[in-house]
């Protein structure tokens, strides 16, 4: 029998921090992988699903057409996704340029959700509520719609995910493996910077808590930390993209000169724009409360209410609870992203109309960017709840065969909600927006552009798909910087004479080296036929209008010499271009006014008013009764295609009466006047009452819309044409429309 040791044992007390950081259960591998797997093919496989077939519309046009000859994108390049789009364009032998820069899109967008249920389920420690929080927010309409298409976004959101988890791992590291995980997280964050610069409001403060560690805490040299910031100098090395596309290709399409580290520079860090985080190339600017707001609303509307509420009980949970350090230091790192980015890009973000319109549009993509850290901090709060709830109330809540049927129950009520409104697979409107134009072009016509609509789908459909590849497109932002006569002028427009630096549109005179519009055509007009799609731009001066009409051509203008100008009967006879709208729509009821599709047909609609106000013009000049009514007649037609559509659409309950309200008023007001005159004129030929009842009818509904408009928004311009409309409507038999100013 042995002797018993009697000696008092060494106990080591752990304190519930250390409990919980050791002891508290971790996922299975298999678990993990298995989730990991799912989650990655289901995205892959419902975005492909849903993917745009073709070119979309907005900056993909110009990312696809820079990229196929390695050119350079506007600032600050993208160097990355550029040379990306570059790669799979020139190597995936199968399906159209567009369409593989789409499919680009699809896989980062999968393995954006594969990162986003890595980083709840290793932090939160719950493969369940990371699977529910990648498929809720992957499956989300803004996440899903930038997965589709060929852009930076999806590829941005990967890797800004990808920062918050390393956050984690560097937190979880050993003084031994810190370094190590220091330098892959430099080289990730230099790999986001080459992308999107917006990523590096998360790298700053990660950057800053990163250099505390290792050389506060840790005791490492500064040469050690400087070893460390050079592996994010290598994440960038993308940049060199930019001189080398300059120096050694001849891209068709490309922006800036980098003959020098000056202007090398001026392009990364955008400040032909004002700065990394001016949004438009404009003078305007939003506020920091305007812009937040913003976001809760839209982060509110796209992933519900409950992520705000979770990252409240997180905030409480890290502050009142045991949690580890390792926990603690994660949580408190991504909330100092979210922090950094909330700070400075709501104070600097210069769109001042949030409330609708593109602007909005260009507005909420950057909200994805901070939605990130709210649902990876909101899904690791869940996480603890759960774990709470399965201690306190029930066992079974623990169950993970339970957990994982809610959390794809959820996910699969998230796909059914959004997919319709992000189902692209059959949206081929920038295809027929071209094929709609370019065919129907004079041969080596010049096509001069304005905005991103008309520019980058036609140059993608000229280089990409050689549809009418002898048709110049000439962007009036390219013309008014100073790099272009001297980097695209003597190569892609050598038979075009460009005479200088076209004439900022704000600008009241000619300075050395500038030309203007008129100069432009007198330089060119007998060489080429020049076209204008979208508007030459509100300020520019008009001295082309004594010398130069522009006539419609379809949803474009077409520059004439005055003289050259055939009567409009023998035009709108012998030109059937003049009014053919043989190519699909969008339709107006499923778009919203953020939208490129509803852009489109904004522009069809007003191309076809226009075109209508050109021949009332046409006719005013006519002295011929029966020409002028021919023209007058031929006008309304087009009016009335116009304001049917809309009028369909609200009497069918789809549209949103005040986001078209402006539109509609103005093309209302147009066909008031049309049939206001026309029944004037039937009314002197002594027609009878009855053919004259369609007319009557129309003054008064139409009319009336615009009455109603205008007072709700008492502009002075259209009170003072009210007031006009009192004396004359009385007149002419309406005496019954009545309104007070």
């Amino acid at each position: 029998m042995g002797i018993k040791d009697k000696r008092p044992k060494k106990v080591i007390k752990l304190t519930k921090k250390d409990a919980e950081e050791k002891y508290e259960p971790q996922p299975s591998e298999y678990e993990t992988r298995l989730g990991a797997a799912f989650i990655f093919l289901l995205s892959f496989v419902i975005y492909y699903m849903t993917m745009f077939p073709g070119l979309p519309m907005g900056d993909s046009g110009e990312f696809i057409a820079t990229g196929i000859d390695f050119g350079v994108a506007h600032p600050p390049g993208y160097p990355m996704f550029t040379t990306l789009t570059y790669l799979i364009m020139n190597n995936l032998p199968f399906g159209t340029l567009a369409w593989r820069v789409n499919l680009l899109s699809v896989f980062f967008g999968a393995l954006f959700n594969l990162t986003m249920y890595y980083a709840v389920s290793r932090i939160g420690k719950n493969c369940a509520v990371g699977l529910l929080t990648a498929g809720w927010v992957g499956f989300s309409r803004l996440f899903w719609m930038w997965s589709i298409q060929g852009e930076i976004f999806s590829l941005n959101n990967f890797l800004c995910a990808f920062i918050m988890i390393r956050a984690f791992y560097f937190e979880q590291a050993t003084s031994e493996k810190s370094l190590q995980e220091a330098r892959l997280s430099a080289l990730i964050c230099g790999l986001s910077l080459s992308n999107q610069h917006t990523s590096v409001l998360f790298i700053f403060p990660f950057a800053l808590r990163v250099a505390y560690r290792i050389i506060i805490i840790e005791g490492h040299s500064l040469k050690t930390a400087v070893f460390v910031a050079l592996h994010g100098i290598a994440g960038m090395l993308w940049y060199l993209q930019l001189p080398l596309s300059h120096f050694f290709f001849s891209p068709r399409v490309t922006w800036g000169d980098f003959s020098s580290f000056q202007k090398f520079f001026k392009h990364m860090l955008r400040l032909e724009y004002g700065s990394s985080f001016k949004l438009v190339a404009r003078d305007t600017k939003g506020t920091f409360f305007s812009n937040f707001v913003a976001f809760v609303k839209d982060s509110s509307s796209e992933l519900s209410i409950l992520p705000w509420v979770l990252n409240v009980a997180l905030f409480y949970i890290i502050i009142n609870t045991c949690t580890s350090p390792i926990f603690r230091r994660t949580v408190t790192s991504i909330m100092l992203m979210m922090g950094c980015y909330f700070a400075v890009f709501c104070s600097l973000a210069n769109i001042d109309n949030i409330d609708g319109g593109l602007d909005r549009g260009v507005l909420e993509r950057f909200w994805m960017q901070p939605s990130i850290g709210l649902m990876i901090l909101g899904g690791i709060a869940l996480c603890k709840i759960v774990a709470t709830a399965a201690e306190l109330i029930h066992p079974l809540m623990s169950n993970k065969y339970l957990q994982h049927s809610v959390a794809l129950l959820l996910i699969s009520v998230q796909i059914k909600h959004n997919y319709e409104g992000n189902n692209e697979s059959g949206n081929h409107y920038a295809y027929h927006y071209a094929q709609s134009i370019l065919p129907h072009l004079p041969q080596n016509s010049i096509m001069l552009t304005g905005g991103d609509l008309p520019t980058n789908v036609f140059r993608y459909h000229t280089i990409c798909e050689q549809m009418r590849p002898d048709v110049k497109v000439l962007d009036l932002q390219f013309m008014k910087a100073d790099w272009f006569h001297d980097v695209l002028g003597p190569t892609i427009y050598a038979n075009i004479t460009i005479p200088g630096v076209l004439r900022p549109f704000k600008s009241d005179r000619l300075s050395e080296g500038q030309y203007n519009i008129k100069l432009f055509l007198d330089a060119n007009i007998d060489k080429f036929s020049i076209f204008v799609c979208n508007n030459l731009g509100n300020h520019e001066n008009r001295e082309h209008d004594e010398t130069y009409a522009m006539l419609p051509f379809r949803t474009c203008k077409q520059f004439r010499r005055k003289s050259d100008i055939l009567n409009p009967v023998e035009a709108l006879q012998s030109t059937p271009d003049f009014n053919l709208y043989d190519w699909p729509m969008p339709d107006i009821r499923l778009y919203e006014d953020r939208t490129w599709e509803f852009t489109l047909m904004h522009t069809y609609l007003l191309s076809l008013s226009e075109k209508a106000i050109f021949l009332w013009f046409e006719a005013v000049k006519t002295a011929h009764p029966g020409n002028r009514r021919y023209i007058l007649e031929h006008g309304l037609r087009l009016i009335v295609l116009a304001t049917d559509e809309i009028d369909k659409a609200i009497s069918e309950g789809k549209l949103d009466e005040d986001v078209w309200k402006y539109v509609y008023a103005s093309i209302a007001k147009n066909r008031g006047h049309f049939c206001m005159v026309l029944h004037s004129m039937r009314n002197d030929a002594k027609e009878s009452p009855e053919a004259l009842k369609p007319l009557e009818e129309c003054v008064r509904k139409y009319w009336r819309i615009f009455i109603d408009w205008a007072m709700f928004f008492r502009k002075d311009d259209e009170l003072e044409l009210v007031k006009e409309l009192q004396g004359f409507l009385a007149r002419r038999s309406f005496s019954d429309i009545k309104f007070t100013i």
